[in-house]
C-alpha cells in the first residue's frame, strides 16, 4: 500500500458516493446518512498507536485517511479512527484461525474486521463471538478470511460501494475462503 493507492481509493469511493447520494432519497425513500472519507489522522492520533503492534500498511492508511463511514452501504461499513483502534478489546483470534490481530473496522450488524498484526497479513471477519481477556473465540462458520491483506479488504469495500451505487444492493464482505 502506498500514497498513490490510497489517493486512488479515495477518488474511486468518492466518485461512487457522488453518483449515489444526489438521488438517494428518491431512489430509496429515505434521506442518506452522512458518509465520510476522513482526512489524515493527526499527529496525536498517530502517536496513540505507538507501542501497539500494528501492521505498517494500516499505519500508512491512517497517515492518509483517519476514518471511513459508509452508513447507507449494505449493512453499514466503518473503518475506525485511530482512537478506537488504540482502545481495542480484541488482540488475538482463536478458532478456525489463530493470530495476533488489530480490529480496525466493523459493519452495522456487529461484525468486526481485524487484520493480522504483521504487514501483508489476512483480514478476518469476526461475527459476534466470545471475547475474553482480548481473545476472540468462535466456531461460527462466518468467522474467516475476507481478504488476503488490507489492500484486498479495501478493494472489496470499494467494490461493494460501486455495486451499491450501480445496483442499489451492496456486495458482501463475507468469507473468501
Amino acid at each position: 500500500m502506498n500514497e498513490a493507492y490510497i489517493r486512488r481509493w479515495r477518488e474511486d469511493v468518492g466518485a461512487c458516493l457522488g453518483r449515489l447520494l444526489p438521488g438517494f432519497e428518491v431512489r430509496f425513500g429515505y434521506p442518506p446518512d452522512r458518509h465520510t472519507i476522513g482526512d489524515p489522522a493527526g499527529e496525536e492520533e498517530l502517536a496513540s498507536l505507538a507501542g501497539l503492534r500494528l501492521p505498517g500498511d494500516l499505519l500508512e492508511w491512517y497517515g492518509q485517511v483517519r476514518e471511513v463511514s459508509l452508513p447507507d452501504i449494505g449493512n453499514r461499513y466503518f473503518i475506525h479512527e485511530p482512537g478506537l483502534v488504540a482502545h481495542r478489546q480484541v488482540t488475538m483470534v482463536r478458532g478456525s484461525f489463530t493470530a495476533d490481530v488489530v480490529v480496525f473496522a466493523s459493519d452495522g450488524g456487529g461484525t468486526l474486521f481485524a487484520v493480522g498484526a504483521v504487514t501483508g497479513s489476512p483480514v478476518y471477519r469476526l461475527p459476534a463471538g466470545e471475547i475474553v481477556a482480548g481473545i476472540y473465540r468462535s466456531d461460527d462458520p462466518r468467522f474467516g478470511v475476507v481478504a488476503e491483506n488490507l489492500t484486498g479488504f479495501l478493494d472489496r469495500l470499494r467494490d461493494a460501494v460501486e455495486v451499491f451505487a450501480t445496483m442499489g444492493a451492496a456486495g458482501s464482505l463475507k468469507r473468501c475462503r
